[in-house]
């Protein structure tokens, strides 16, 4: 555990190019899995 979260540390140094396009990805799959969620719901 403490090991991943050395890593994450360790990413986001980087540019603020990669953090946007971290954040970016993480929005499309949170969007997409809550999309597919409803769907599947709606689909019962």
């Amino acid at each position: 555990m403490n090991n991943f979260s050395d890593d994450v540390q360790i990413q986001h140094v980087h540019n603020e190019d990669d953090n946007l396009a971290d954040s970016i990805a993480s929005v499309v799959l949170v969007v997409i899995f809550v999309a597919t969620c409803l769907f599947w719901i709606s689909g019962q």
